[in-house]
């Protein structure tokens, strides 16, 4: 029996600096929904375009995207794993950079929205 590939994979790892920081930074719960819903709703855009004269310059110069993955760097992946009442394994880089696939992702991402509430947040507002 063949093994299974995981959901995700490592692209790259950030090196130390501003960035490398940024990366780490630890959200509140409802600040990582809203980080990982727009980054969803950025990149269900991202997919629409394909098609369009924009779409086409960004494979010409980029290259083809399959539109099944959704890249988002290692500590917002470790959060919504554990905030989604899984474990997020040992080796995850939190400074990393990771192509999740999409579907992994809206699946880990509607186990832990509010039903009751929008499904895609958009800001903190904060008094």
């Amino acid at each position: 029996m063949a093994a299974q590939a995981s959901p995700y994979r490592l692209l790259s790892v950030m090196k130390p600096g501003v960035g490398h920081l940024a990366q780490r930074l630890v959200y509140s719960d409802e600040e990582l929904l809203i980080s990982l819903s727009n980054s969803l709703r950025l990149r269900e855009r991202e997919i629409a375009e394909r098609a369009t004269l924009k779409g086409r310059l960004m494979k010409l110069f980029v290259g083809a995207d399959d539109g099944k993955t959704i890249r988002i760097d290692g500590m917002r992946l470790k959060q919504l794993l554990e905030l989604a009442g899984g474990t997020a394994p040992d080796d995850l880089a939190l400074a990393g950079l990771y192509e999740v696939n999409l579907e992994y992702f809206r699946v880990l991402l509607g186990r832990v929205l509010p039903s009751d509430g929008p499904t895609r947040p958009v800001s903190v507002v904060r008094r």
